[in-house]
């Protein structure tokens, strides 16, 4: 289980963002979070990049109230986003170590 480095997740990130509202990255990258649309529009970017992730990575995290209304910059939403991301990762290394564990 390799970890996603943050340069390659934020790319992920407004590479998404950018096809759901259509803007080109660098706009995208200059938006409030919650300017870049509505709530709805908001979950479908994560869920579009939770996809992209899974798909790619097999790595997901929760898409929860409050990545959906980070106050602030897109790149804080991406930030909050990616932590949760790593925040998972790290668990599932800490389970899959106790589960090699028991299994000796």
């Amino acid at each position: 289980m390799k970890k996603l480095v943050f340069d390659v997740f934020r790319e992920h990130f407004l590479e998404c963002l950018s096809r759901e509202i259509k803007f080109e990255q660098s706009v995208c990258s200059e938006k409030k979070w919650t300017d870049t649309g509505d709530l709805e529009i908001r979950r479908k970017v994560l869920e579009a990049l939770n996809k992209e992730l899974k798909k790619k990575y097999d790595m997901e995290f929760e898409i929860n109230q409050r990545l959906l209304s980070v106050a602030g910059p897109v790149e804080s939403a991406i930030i909050q986003a990616y932590h949760e991301l790593s925040t998972i990762h790290i668990m599932n290394r800490i389970n899959a170590k106790i589960i090699a564990r028991r299994g000796n």
